[in-house]
């Protein structure tokens, strides 16, 4: 908790991590405007799909994930406060959960933004288009016109919910990447490329799809829907989890051994 405490005193009084919550406020919007007017034929759909397609949750959460991370969170190996806590009695153990509990606040953090326009914008008249599959887009486009009920309620929560999970473990590698390159430029530069590789590599043949669908990266979030089967909720939310668990472990016998400096 001492850990924990100091984290967030040092997080609320830094600029970066409200930068970049700032950066996914605009993402956020900019991204269901596009939706919009796709909607209503003020924007072509060729338009959206191209370059306003990178303002998605998708990408911004690889991007600003990363960024994240890396600024908010590697830093402390190069300032020493990883090697000042070390030295106080804390345990390595006790520092790699902080650090991962840090992590989990500020990715809920970024994400925020796409769960409160689907909450805002979905019980009124606007109108909304899936123009790619994304959690956001499905939840606005299947919610638009529907009259307010605690299920449909319940339904958008637990699909932001799921989503912000699948999210969480994919970018959880940066944790490992955290404890193993001790450099802030290292570690965005790591997890966003790992970010872009794995999810376009999942789907190059079905060998691989098969090897990468018990990974986050492999899970289909064009079936992140208010719809979706609750064998879909379960897997997603085994791999997620076991994939969690399975860079804590790598990260805790990284860390475990390591010289801090």
């Amino acid at each position: 908790m001492q850990l924990l405490k100091a984290d967030f005193f040092k997080l609320s009084r830094s600029i970066s991590p409200w930068a970049v919550f700032i950066l996914a406020l605009l993402s956020a919007v900019i991204f269901a405007a596009c939706s919009h007017y796709v909607a209503t034929g003020n924007l072509s759909l060729e338009t959206a799909s191209g370059t306003l397609s990178l303002f998605s949750e998708t990408q911004m959460m690889a991007l600003l994930g990363s960024i994240a991370a890396g600024i908010c969170l590697t830093t402390d190996f190069e300032n020493k406060i990883i090697e000042n806590a070390i030295s106080g009695g804390h345990g390595r153990n006790a520092i790699i959960i902080n650090k991962m509990v840090s992590f989990f606040i500020l990715a809920a953090l970024l994400y925020f933004p796409y769960i409160m326009i689907t909450i805002i914008f979905a019980f009124t008249d606007t109108v909304f288009t899936g123009f790619i599959p994304t959690p956001t887009l499905n939840i606005l486009s299947e919610a638009a016109g529907q009259q307010f009920t605690v299920g449909l309620l319940g339904k958008i929560l637990l699909t932001n919910g799921l989503s912000l999970l699948i999210f969480i473990s994919q970018l959880i590698i940066s944790i490992f990447y955290m404890f193993l390159f001790k450099k802030a430029v290292l570690v965005i530069a790591a997890t966003y490329i790992t970010s872009l590789i794995l999810g376009p590599v999942s789907s190059l043949n079905e060998t691989v799809h098969s090897v990468m669908a018990y990974t986050p990266y492999g899970i289909d979030l064009s079936q992140l829907t208010l719809e979706m089967s609750g064998e879909f909720i379960v897997e997603s939310l085994i791999i997620s989890l076991l994939f969690i668990l399975v860079f804590y472990l790598a990260t805790f016998f990284t860390f475990r051994k390591a010289e801090v400096k």
